[in-house]
């Protein structure tokens, strides 16, 4: 199935082109997530932000999975062989903070405005993730990204609590 990606999304590291092959052998959330970033977020098809307790805690489990790979590929100094994952997983990370506040990603092309306007979110968020697209190989940007994962999930612990107040 051939997925044509909005302008808003093409942007290096997730997308250089306009259309991309999604294999039908692909069918699971994880699966889909490897082979297109942003897919729920472009599609539509399903809205994971309209259910985030559903799937907030599948994002930050696949990340708690995948850490300690990273974290091997840059012990050997290898970080070509964390390149795909590392994509893979700034998406991921993306995904969970608008997830988290319950709005789709609109695109990655401009999203500061978009990081600014979010109820939820780490400190400095907008630098940061720019610095992540900006060197996303970078053994800083894996140190980066793992604590940007851990002040999420901990925002996603008061959310939750918050919301159990109401």
């Amino acid at each position: 199935m051939n997925i044509k990606i909005p302008k808003e999304f093409q942007v290096t590291p997730f997308y250089e082109k306009s259309t991309i092959e999604l294999p039908q052998s692909v069918t699971s959330f994880k699966g889909i997530c490897q082979a297109l970033p942003f897919y729920y977020d472009i599609t539509g098809n399903v809205r994971p932000w309209e259910q985030k307790h559903e799937f907030l805690p599948m994002l930050f489990q696949w990340w708690s999975e995948e850490e300690g790979e990273l974290a091997k590929c840059y012990e050997q100094r290898n970080p070509q062989a964390a390149k795909e994952m590392m994509r893979t997983m700034i998406a991921v990370f993306i995904d969970s903070l608008f997830w988290l506040n319950e709005r789709p990603v609109n695109g990655v092309d401009n999203f500061h405005h978009q990081v600014s306007g979010l109820t939820y979110k780490p400190v400095n968020c907008s630098e940061r993730l720019n610095y992540l697209l900006l060197e996303p190989n970078r053994y800083h940007t894996f140190v980066q990204l793992k604590a940007l994962f851990s002040e999420l999930r901990k925002l996603y612990a008061k959310v939750k609590v918050i919301e159990k107040r109401k």
